[in-house]
């Protein structure tokens, strides 16, 4: 089983505005609703909590750094009424992975078995509306919030994993890491947008008003995700017949039309899997570190009010967003033009996404104080992680192309536990010491996780389709080789018992076309051991000679 490379026809042929694309620009609106609703609560968290119970330490930090402006004064914010500390606050923020650990694995084997649509449609229902719930469980108590934080990780689990098992049927082997790009770069996007857009809607209204009005723009993209996608081209009735000779051909045979059982075994055996899974695990740690935290430094150590901390703490995503694109575009064109092996430009772009921000974030430990320096290297720590999606991120549907989906869903179940176990790391560091020298310490360990990774990325990663990503194949061609080996016996049995009885008739030089043949031969040899004769067939009739070279003596 082979994928093909296949170059893409005219645009003109598949009527300009490929099917493809409409479901990877889809599934990008999605993951951008998908962020807004589980980063708002990082920087409406600012406005919920009293800011004599968040244990700031801005009096110090201006007498280490001098800090004489006023940007904290800003906007006009009503107090915040509830008495959180940063340790609540973390399990705030962190409770979301608490449940989005649970629904990664099935989410991805069920949108393999019954459709991607249906799971990432169904999984944002559910994740927006319970967004809704979000400010009455919040005026209940943190436990209550805790506990709607922790069901819409559990709806929003699926999420990534499905659409692994969607690119798997929609992207053409050439085209996996812009697509993919694509598709992700909504998770930054969904940053960019939620953070500016919850400071505007506090300022006009409240905090409340942040999750009302994003719960029901994640509801009206539910209902235009049903209405638009396909969970594969053959299932799509507005796909054009070119695309989808193009996408058939493309992908090949590496995917199978029905799901096959999943290798569990063989895949976590595998050394490849689980350099996908470590470089997951490292990533995520970083990666969170800086979503969820990146706001509350922001506040606490440089002093940014909640209007240019929603700036500032977005930013970055928008470096990140840009920079997926580019080195998609890029990476796909070597690809194409066979520059690169996939192997060799996944183990690259893993390279830029991780050993980059390792070594921006040791860079941070040096110019705490210098604002401007302090903001451009978290821009570049962020930025260059967009190459993740071109790296171990898309690596899944390389391997394994019949189980991206599961594989995905494994890999970030792993990668959940950083996502509440780095919150807690920073809120256990900085609980009532908000202070230069804790915050090293969260930079410190997330740049060697990051470089831990990558190094295990470098070693042993693969592009190549994995030999049990064709199970049915495995069975199939177990089976042919026991028949084959019986097969062998049965005929090594026959030629035994074939030479005992030549050496019997001491006879030898029978030419034997098909089992009846040799029934006769073997009759025709014992007749001619008495009459000193033998029997020879051709092709066309049988005759009787006597010849002294086969008669016994």
């Amino acid at each position: 089983m082979t994928t093909h490379t296949v170059k893409p026809p005219p645009l003109k042929a598949q009527g300009y505005m490929p099917r493809r694309y409409v479901v990877a620009f889809m599934s990008f609106l999605g993951f951008v609703v998908n962020y807004m609703l589980r980063v708002n609560i990082n920087l409406t968290i600012v406005a919920m909590v009293k800011t004599s119970n968040s244990t700031n330490s801005s009096d110090s930090v201006q007498e280490v750094c001098g800090f004489d402006d006023e940007t904290n004064s800003g906007d006009d914010f009503e107090e915040g009424e509830f008495e959180w500390n940063e340790w609540t606050q973390g399990l705030i923020t962190g409770s979301f992975f608490w449940g989005y650990f649970w629904t990664q694995i099935p989410g991805g084997r069920l949108a393999e078995v019954v459709g991607a649509r249906k799971v990432m449609g169904v999984a944002m229902t559910f994740a927006s509306l319970f967004t809704l719930v979000v400010p009455v469980a919040a005026n209940a108590g943190y436990i209550p919030l805790i506990m709607v934080r922790v069901l819409l990780g559990l709806a929003e689990g699926a999420t990534f994993p499905c659409n692994h098992a969607l690119l798997s049927s929609w992207a053409p082997p050439h085209e996996r890491s812009i697509l993919a790009s694509t598709i992700y770069a909504g998770s930054q996007a969904g940053t960019i947008v939620a953070y500016p857009m919850a400071a505007a809607i506090i300022k006009s209204l409240n905090w409340e008003a942040v999750l009302y009005i994003q719960g029901c723009i994640g509801l009206v993209w539910c209902v235009a995700w049903f209405v638009i996608v396909a969970d594969s081209p053959s299932t799509d009735k507005t796909i054009s017949k070119v695309e989808l000779e193009y996408i058939v051909s493309a992908i090949g045979d590496t995917k199978d039309k029905k799901p096959p059982p999943v290798p569990v075994k063989a895949a976590l055996t595998s050394l490849p899997f689980w350099a996908i899974l470590v470089a997951n695990v490292g990533n995520n740690w970083g990666f969170f570190t800086l979503l969820t935290d990146l706001p509350m430094y922001m506040n606490n150590m440089l002093m940014q009010d909640i209007s240019s901390n929603a700036l500032l703490s977005g930013l970055p995503y928008l470096g990140m967003w840009i920079f997926s694109v580019v080195v998609s575009i890029v990476g796909d064109k070597m690809l194409q033009a066979n520059i690169l092996t996939t192997q060799t430009f996944r183990k690259i772009a893993n390279s830029i996404a991780h050993l980059g921000p390792a070594v921006a974030l040791l860079v941070l430990t040096f110019v705490e104080c210098n604002r401007e320096a302090t903001i451009a290297f978290l821009f570049i720590a962020v930025s260059l992680q967009g190459a993740l999606y071109s790296g171990f991120s898309v690596n899944h549907v390389d391997i394994s192309p019949n189980f991206a989906g599961t594989l995905y869903g494994i890999t970030n179940a792993f990668g959940t536990f950083p996502g509440w176990l780095a919150p807690l790391t920073v809120g256990a560091l900085t609980n009532g010491k908000q202070t230069f020298q804790q915050w090293r310490k969260v930079f410190y360990i997330a740049a060697a996780i990051f470089t831990v990774d990558a190094v295990f990325f470098i070693i042993f990663a693969s592009g190549e389709v994995q030999d049990w990503n064709y199970v049915y194949d495995d069975r199939q061609n177990k089976q042919h080789q026991r028949d084959t080996e019986k097969g062998k016996e049965k005929k090594e049995v026959g030629k035994e018992n074939e030479k005992d009885t030549t050496k019997k008739k001491d006879t030898e030089g029978v030419t034997t076309k098909g089992k009846k043949d040799e029934v006769n031969d073997i009759e025709g040899e014992t007749t001619n051991k008495r009459s000193g004769s033998v029997i020879s067939t051709t092709s066309n009739n049988s005759q009787s000679y006597d010849n002294p070279a086969f008669t016994s003596d």
